[in-house]
């Protein structure tokens, strides 16, 4: 027979205290959840989903967007793509985005700033100032192309050409038209609208009213749009066959979010009805659920409340730290299972309620307070990130874990005596119990030790073999892969290629933001000759500032035009073909340029130039060519260089560095923010789960053993993502640390139910250890698994990389804590196997000992 410990007498004294002040304790809880339930409530309220709040306040693409949004309105669209399939539905489509428009322009300001179907404005101001618009040395150019042509219609009426037979210079300039009409785009479309029969495709714009990175506001106006679209009838009402898409920055926000949401709402159900399931099925007691479930409960608000007050002061969460609240419980649970695994194993041997929670506390006390401790270290190391998500995942994750095992420490013990009322006792709940199947893993351990061992140990060696291949080119650069799986099929990917297509280029620019017109036009300076050169070649298509729509040099160009009229004779005009005097007359008109005045500018041309409080000239937008590229980071991080070594070109004139603005900059912040702090929060959280051990443990021969386990676990874990081809990213990483933290939590148990209760004349029984605890060990990590395992049914990438990453972590750690750390245990300290045969007979053929009987050895000193 195996024989335990007793419980000290302050323990017996804590719990009978627990148990007496009961309703005291729970009254209280109750009290500090209403006002911490309310300020979780404002902190869920205040849920920001702009990509910036991920970032540091200080962070340069995060200070830029918010100088931004207070600059700037609007640059930021909603495409409504309508795909006729053939050319004779157009018109349809057109109606129907006629009908859609009308709608959309009574939504309000701070939603909608301008609804576009076409560009006969912009055409119209265009084809009006064609030749004003043109930049001077372009005028320039066109003046020295047709001065060669009349020197050599004079050469050749003087018979003075050198070489008759090469021909007139050419009066082409197709190469100059080509570059302004890639500035606008839109070569294909046909008249003033968005539409071009070909591709059989025709689209509507919606501005937004300012520039923002929030899902919620987009969520709206796509909502809003929807139901306008179904309020009109549809699309089939204006032909059979219209298919509708969206596209553009508003619907890449909604569309992940979206996803992300209905992601986690699915997953969350399917997790709570399987963890539910595997509970009662583990404890045969339906009463096991709310036992475990309501400690959490106030422990769960009392975490959110206690972030928000100082020193944390965490105001609002953001997408990465929305979330928590399920984690914290599903993670925290970790507690009570393993608490309440050892009181139903002592009631079932027939302890009284209390005699049964006094060994419950006293035998998990050490194993629980260890595995929250090395949790919340783990959680704690993210706040070394700069990283604001994972900083704020830190802190409330981190507290999370030290506030649900004191929850579980001083409100489950009364709540347990009251739900089990002597309902659980060895007649009516031992007697119907089977062989468990940590029994039959506890005798092959025991049988086959060395080969365990020598299993693991070339798994690890190989596994360390691997590790050198782990460097950055693990990270993942190409975001493309962590959007929603269908949206190259049906979503975004697929509607937003073909509104590249039939625009030609992006509509969203990158912002350069400075404090003058002159820092302005030093930069564009600076730009153009850039985007001649690497890393800014090909990946610019234009370049807009508000020179370029009202030219400040407007008496220069009228002069060089009127220049080129001069050149033009009669005489000279006469020599062209009719092709050439056409295209000739067509470019440059037949009289003086009109002037370009301020107020006959269209809005649309002005957008992102012209500011709130009405100043103008201050910014430069950079449109970027189109490209699949786009979503790799390395172009990004490339395009980003290039255009922060040009924005320091204000310093130069005594300023401050030009700030850059939008998608791109907070992209690249963010992948050098996982570059950066990935590795630092990585090792810490590590380092602080190894230092919990060893301050719970201190020099006990199990400190090498536990953390050994754990390492182990962690290099088959990034084995296991190197084999299978799994890149980090910044919604996996977060696979690391709390692997770090709940992995040890299975080693540290089954150390600790090892040491402190496995004794038997002095010997510790390494498979009374596992059959013990390893069912506890076992469901928590089951409960765990089953929430990352719901991830892998998920539409975003990006979350079934993460669930991937986390379940095979899970799998590594739990199989070291409980096959090999035990098998090594039999193997290091030879008598070990000794005590397991002894006890395999008995163990087969009776109830799982008893724990009345004393121990003759202290825990700490293994033989």
């Amino acid at each position: 027979m195996q024989s335990d410990r007793p419980p000290n007498p302050l323990t017996r004294r804590f719990v009978t205290w627990t148990l007496r002040h009961g309703r005291v304790l729970w009254t209280v809880a109750v009290l500090l959840s209403l006002p911490a339930a309310f300020r979780t409530v404002q902190l869920y309220r205040n849920l920001r989903s702009e990509l910036e709040e991920l970032l540091p306040r200080n962070a340069p693409s995060a200070v830029a967007i918010q100088e931004l949004r207070h600059r700037m309105a609007g640059l930021q669209y909603l495409g409504v793509v309508v795909d006729v399939g053939t050319a004779d539905k157009l018109g349809a489509g057109e109606h129907l985005l006629d009908d859609l428009a009308e709608r959309i322009r009574r939504y309000p300001r701070e939603l909608v700033s301008d609804v576009r179907t076409g560009f006969e404005s912009e055409r119209a101001f265009i084809e009006r100032h064609a030749v004003i618009l043109l930049e001077l040395e372009d005028l320039k150019l066109i003046r020295e192309r047709i001065e060669d042509r009349v020197h050599w219609e004079y050469g050749k009426t003087t018979g003075t050409l050198l070489d008759e037979d090469d021909g007139p210079p050419s009066l082409d300039f197709s190469d100059i038209e080509a570059k302004y009409r890639r500035r606008v785009g839109g070569g294909d479309l046909v008249g003033n609208r968005f539409s071009n029969p070909k591709l059989g495709l025709t689209l509507l714009l919606v501005e937004v009213g300012g520039f923002s990175t929030s899902a919620k506001q987009s969520q709206e106006l796509i909502r809003r749009v929807q139901a306008d679209i179904a309020a009109l009838g549809g699309a089939d009402r204006y032909a059979k066959g219209l298919r509708i898409g969206f596209s553009g920055d508003v619907a890449i926000s909604a569309e992940e979010t979206a996803a992300l949401v209905g992601d986690l709402t699915l997953s969350s159900v399917l997790v709570i009805a399987a963890v539910v399931l595997a509970l009662i099925f583990f404890y045969r007691w339906p009463r096991s659920v709310p036992a475990l479930f309501l400690p959490l409960t106030p422990a769960l608000v009392w975490t959110f409340g206690l972030a928000s007050l100082p020193p944390f002061r965490i105001t609002e969460l953001n997408s990465n730290t929305a979330f928590l609240g399920s984690i914290i419980i599903g993670n925290g649970i970790h507690f009570g299972v393993i608490e309440l695994a050892r009181y139903v194993e002592a009631r079932r041997r027939g302890s009284s309620i209390e005699d049964a929670l006094v060994l419950a506390f006293a035998g998990t006390r050490k194993g629980t307070l260890s595995a929250a401790l090395a949790a919340g270290a783990a959680y704690a190391s993210l706040v070394a990130m700069q990283f604001r998500g994972f900083r704020q995942f830190g802190v409330i994750g981190g507290l999370g874990m030290v506030i649900c095992w004191t929850s579980t420490l001083l409100l489950t013990p009364s709540l347990i005596a009251w739900l089990d009322g002597g309902r659980l006792h060895a007649d009516g709940f031992g007697a119907r119990r089977r062989r468990q199947p940590m029994a039959a893993l506890a005798s092959w351990v025991g049988n086959h030790p060395r080969a365990i061992v020598a299993t693991a140990g070339l798994m690890t060696l190989l596994a360390a073999w691997q590790i050198p291949h782990f460097g950055r080119d693990r990270l993942e650069y190409d975001f493309s892969r962590l959007r929603r799986r269908d949206t190259w099929t049906a979503g975004e990917g697929y509607w937003g290629k073909k509104m590249d297509t039939l625009l030609g280029r992006y509509l969203t620019p990158t912002v350069i933001l400075t404090d003058s017109e002159a820092e302005a036009r030093a930069v564009t300076a600076r730009l153009r000759e850039a985007a001649k050169h690497p890393p800014l070649l090909d990946l610019i298509a234009s370049l807009r500032t508000y020179d370029d729509v009202l030219p400040p040099d407007q008496d220069d160009r009228a002069a060089e035009v009127a220049a080129i009229h001069r050149k033009m004779t009669p005489k000279l005009r006469q020599h062209l073909s009719d092709v050439d005097r056409r295209r000739l007359d067509d470019f440059l008109g037949d009289g003086p340029p009109a002037r370009v005045l301020p107020g006959e500018i269209p809005s649309v041309l002005t957008t992102g130039l012209r500011e709130r409080d009405g100043t103008a000239g201050r910014t430069v937008l950079v449109f970027p060519n189109p490209a699949n590229s786009w979503w790799r980071g390395e172009t990004i991080a490339a395009f980003m260089a290039g255009l922060r070594e040009v924005a320091e070109v204000p310093r130069s004139m005594g300023g401050r560095a030009a700030r850059v603005a939008g998608g791109p900059a907070l992209s690249s912040d963010i992948i050098g923010s996982m570059q950066r702090d990935g590795p630092l929060a990585s090792t810490l959280a590590l380092i602080g789960v190894m230092a919990t051990v060893l301050v719970v443990f201190r020099r006990s021969l199990a400190t090498p053993f536990v953390i050994g386990s754990l390492i182990v676990g962690v290099l088959w874990l990034l084995a296991a993502t190197l084999l299978l081809g799994i890149k980090i990213n910044f919604v996996n990483f977060i696979a690391f640390p709390i692997t770090f933290g709940i992995g040890v939590d299975y080693a540290v148990n089954v150390m600790a139910r090892y040491l402190r209760d496995g004794s038997q004349n002095g010997r510790h029984d390494v498979r009374a250890a596992i059959r013990g605890t390893g069912g506890a060990v076992g469901l928590c990590s089951l409960t765990t698994i089953i929430g990352y395992s719901s991830l892998l049914m998920a539409q975003n990438v990006g979350l079934f990389l993460f669930g991937l990453l986390a379940v095979l972590g899970e799998i590594a750690c739990l199989t070291t804590a409980v096959v090999v750390l035990p098998a090594v245990l039999l193997l290091v300290r030879p008598t070990e196997r000794a005590v397991v045969q002894a006890s395999e007979g008995d163990a087969s053929r009776s109830a799982p000992p008893s724990e009345t009987a004393p121990a003759k050895r202290s825990p700490r000193a293994l033989p």
